[in-house]
């Protein structure tokens, strides 16, 4: 339940890997559906939580963490130091204890590993950070630059618009599709004055 959401967080909120290592229980507002997330100089933000995740969340909040038996606590963090046998069995955990950047990193790479994504062992290729441009470039597709940088934490659009500000053939072709069906299909054609 808990690798679920983490994940969740990563790629329905385009977190950073430290903020998605400094995500507290208590950081969750199930009542009123959004994540605070603590950014870079300690910025705040706040996410708003919708489909999957919700649910994941409701799902992870309900049952007993791993190895420890017990629900998790508000001042828990999400991700945690955990010790674990050969076959991965959790042995021991400490779950209000917060996690190195690597103990993150390992944990992306386990995630992407259970997945098939990556062999045994790997630990390099698939940056944490492709989830984080994957969520921004979503965004800004179907609400705009201007969500995305708000979501992103981004405090100049200047700097959403230099990473995730880039058109491809999709954006372009639905830009046609919204122009053709604002004209009709049976307007005229009409050139433009300006000689272009």
């Amino acid at each position: 339940m808990r690798d679920r959401l983490a994940l969740l967080v990563l790629l329905d909120c385009g977190v950073r890997r430290a903020e998605l290592g400094g995500v507290r229980v208590r950081d969750f507002d199930v009542p009123r559906r959004q994540l605070t997330v603590y950014g870079k100089g300690q910025k705040e933000r706040v996410v708003p939580l919708r489909g999957r995740i919700v649910m994941a969340l409701k799902a992870y909040l309900g049952e007993p963490l791993e190895f420890l038996g017990r629900r998790p606590e508000p001042d828990d963090y999400l991700l945690y130091p955990e010790k674990r046998t050969p076959d991965r069995c959790v042995y021991w955990a400490d779950p209000k204890k917060l996690c190195a950047p690597n103990t993150v990193h390992r944990w992306w790479y386990r995630m992407l590993e259970q997945a098939g994504l990556v062999g045994h062992g790997v630990r390099s290729g698939l940056n944490m950070h492709r989830a984080r441009h994957t969520f921004a470039t979503e965004l800004r597709r179907v609400a705009g630059v201007e969500a995305a940088s708000q979501a992103l934490g981004h405090s100049d659009l200047s700097t959403t618009l230099g990473i995730y500000g880039h058109q491809d053939q999709r954006d372009l072709e639905r830009a046609m599709e919204a122009l053709a069906k604002s004209r009709g299909n049976d307007s005229p054609i009409v050139p433009s004055r300006n000689g272009d």
